[in-house]
Order: C-alpha cells, then sequence, then structure tokens
C-alpha cells in the first residue's frame, strides 16, 4: 500500500562536485552562498566546499561579478536601490561588491523611465492614481523622495510632449 522512498545519499566526490560546480556557472553566475546551497544538496558539506574552494581559486566564481550581474538585471527591470540591498543580503553579498552601483545610479531617472513606459503618456491623473502610482514605485524599491521627484519629473515630460 504504501512505498517507501529510498533517500539518495550524498556524495563525498570532490571531483563530482567540482564538475556540478562548472555546469552550474556556465549557466550563469551565482554567488558563493548560492552555489554552496546547491551543490550541498547533493554533496557533503567536504565536497562542496572543497569543489567551491577550487572554483574561487580559478576565479570561476565572483561574487564581484554575480553583484554587477544581479545590479544591471534589477536595473534594466525598473527596481530601485532597497531592491537591490534586499536581493543582494538574500544572495549573501557583502555590501562593498554593490555599493558603487548603489553611489553612480541615478535612481530618479530609473524611476522616470518605468513611470513613462508604464504610464505610457497618460494626460490626467487624479490624486488617486498619483498615490497609486508613488506606492507602486515605492513597492519597487525607491525611497520617498526618489519616488516624488521621479513623478515631478515624470509630468514635467508629458507636459512637454
Amino acid at each position: 500500500m504504501f512505498v517507501r522512498k529510498q533517500v539518495k545519499q550524498k556524495s563525498d566526490d570532490v571531483a563530482k562536485a567540482y564538475n556540478a560546480a562548472l555546469r552550474y556557472l556556465t549557466r550563469r553566475e551565482y554567488s558563493k552562498v548560492e552555489l554552496y546551497n546547491k551543490l550541498k544538496l547533493y554533496y557533503t558539506d567536504s565536497a562542496s566546499k572543497e569543489a567551491l574552494k577550487k572554483c574561487l581559486e580559478y576565479h570561476y566564481q565572483s561574487d564581484e561579478r554575480y553583484a554587477q550581474a544581479l545590479s544591471h538585471h534589477l536595473i534594466s527591470q525598473g527596481y530601485g536601490p532597497r531592491k537591490l540591498m534586499v536581493e543582494a543580503c538574500k544572495k549573501g553579498l557583502n555590501k562593498s561588491y554593490y555599493q558603487e552601483v548603489l553611489d553612480d545610479t541615478d535612481w530618479v531617472q530609473i524611476a522616470t523611465l518605468y513611470l513613462k513606459k508604464k504610464l505610457k503618456g497618460n494626460d490626467e491623473i487624479t490624486f488617486e492614481q498619483k498615490q497609486k502610482i508613488l506606492a507602486s514605485l515605492a513597492r519597487r524599491g525607491f525611497s520617498n523622495s526618489q519616488c516624488l521627484e521621479a513623478f515631478d519629473r515624470y509630468q514635467e515630460l508629458v507636459d512637454e510632449e
């Protein structure tokens, strides 16, 4: 009636863990924490650590590269600095890897572009619509001041057209 599912034992083979890590890294960048957690699913702690150590030694894995890829992705999707910080912390990244992006990026410009794409030139915006728009920007990770400034810039763009 009940079938007992056999639990696979984790492999202790470092070479297989290293090959698995390389397979993962050929598809996309991973943070150290992500890659280690992914390896730990199928390999023992010692094999996972050793494979990760080899990947770091040969520069196949880099938290700095991963932080750049993550920030580029989130910025291109129209997310703000808070979203970037939350996602980077989830992935186990050190703040030093993405601090430069936080400092050098014009977040108001990104929020304005997001509004331009989302609203597509609506002429009259009511107070309730404005509140919804500002809340939408805040949910995407922008600060209150960035939301207000982006909305003002968007209004200027619409008025010019």
